[in-house]
C-alpha cells in the first residue's frame, strides 16, 4: 500500500532532498516553502509505493529526523491512489511497514490505558469462569478480547531496533497481566464463594472434569513449538500491517489461560498447580 509522507527540514536541505526523492520515482512530489510553523520551515510531501518507502526512511535520517528538533516527518496512508501509468506499481505493491511505523501501531495498542486494563481484567474474569465451568468457549472469548499480545511484541521490537520501546513494553505486560491476573482472582473468590470451589469443574460442562485445567498446566515440547510457530506468525502479521488477526495469535499462544490458572491456583492455595500453569504460560516466546 503506497504511502504518504511529509517531511519539515530546514530550507537549506530541500533541494538536496527533493533531488534524491526524484531519483525514486515518486508517484507524487510537493514542495510547500516556508509553511511550516513549529518547527519552522519547507515542507516535502511524497507519494510513495512501499517498496520505495525504506529509502524515504533513510534519507529522513541522514536528515536528522529523530535527532534534530528541526526536522520532522509523519507517514499516513491514503485511503486511494490513482495515478497514471503508475496503476500496477500501487495494485502490486508490498504491504510491509517500517519499523518506525510498526512501532508506534504497537504502541497504540500496547499501552495499557484505563480501558484496556480493565478489558484485561475482564479477560481474566471471563476465562477464570471458564475454567472453572469447563467451558472451552469463555476461554476463547477472553484470548479473543484481551489486548495481550502487543506489550509482548513491543518488548521484543524495542530489543531488536535498539529502542526505549522494550522499556515500556516490559511495563505494561507487568500492568496488563497484574489486572488479568485480579480478574482471575475475583472468577475465583466468587467460584469459592457460591460453593463451586476456586478450580472445581463446574456442572452441565461439555468437558470432561478438570480437562481445562490439565491442559493449560501442562508443558510439552509441542506447546514450546507452537508458541515459537504463533509468535513468529505474529511478528509477520505485525510487518504485513494485518493487526486485526492477533487475535488468533493469542489464541494459539494460550497465555490468558494459563496466567489466569496462575492466579487461581494462588487464590486456591495451590502453589504446585500455580506454578506449572505459570511455566505453560509466560515463558512462551512472543516474535
Amino acid at each position: 500500500m503506497p504511502r504518504t509522507v511529509e517531511i519539515t527540514l530546514p530550507p537549506d536541505l530541500v533541494d538536496a532532498a527533493v533531488e534524491e526523492l526524484r531519483g525514486l520515482e515518486p508517484l507524487s512530489l510537493r514542495v510547500l516553502r516556508g509553511v511550516s510553523l513549529q518547527p519552522p520551515g519547507d515542507v516535502i510531501s511524497v507519494e510513495v509505493t512501499n517498496r520505495r518507502l525504506a529509502a524515504v526512511m533513510r534519507l529522513a535520517d541522514r536528515c536528522g529526523v529523530g535527532q534534530e528538533s528541526s526536522v520532522s516527518l509523519s507517514s499516513s496512508r491514503p485511503a486511494s491512489v490513482i495515478s497514471a501509468g503508475r496503476q500496477d506499481d500501487v495494485l502490486r505493491d508490498i504491504t510491509s511497514g517500517t519499523a518506525e511505523e510498526i512501532e508506534l501501531e504497537i504502541g497504540r495498542e500496547s499501552t495499557m490505558t484505563a480501558g484496556k486494563l480493565g478489558v484485561m481484567a475482564t479477560a481474566g474474569l471471563l476465562a477464570g469462569l471458564g475454567l472453572a465451568s469447563g467451558a472451552l468457549h469463555l476461554i476463547i472469548g477472553a484470548m479473543v478480547i484481551a489486548p495481550g499480545f502487543e506489550p509482548f511484541s513491543r518488548l521484543a521490537l524495542g530489543l531488536i531496533e535498539r529502542s526505549r520501546a522494550w522499556q515500556r513494553g516490559l511495563v505494561d505486560i507487568a500492568r496488563g497481566y497484574a489486572a488479568l491476573a485480579a480478574g482471575a482472582a475475583l472468577s475465583a473468590a466468587a467460584c469459592a464463594t457460591f460453593g463451586a470451589g476456586a478450580l472445581a469443574a463446574g456442572t452441565g460442562s461439555y468437558l470432561p472434569s478438570s480437562a481445562l485445567i490439565d491442559y493449560f498446566s501442562t508443558t510439552s515440547w509441542t506447546s514450546w513449538a507452537v508458541a515459537v510457530v504463533a509468535g513468529l506468525g505474529g511478528g509477520l502479521l505485525l510487518v504485513i500491517n494485518r493487526r486485526v488477526l492477533t487475535a488468533g495469535v493469542m489464541i494459539a499462544l494460550g497465555l490468558i489461560p494459563a496466567l489466569t490458572l496462575a492466579a487461581m491456583a494462588l487464590v486456591a492455595g495451590d502453589v504446585e498447580l500455580a506454578l506449572l500453569a505459570w511455566a505453560g504460560g509466560a515463558w512462551t516466546p512472543s516474535w
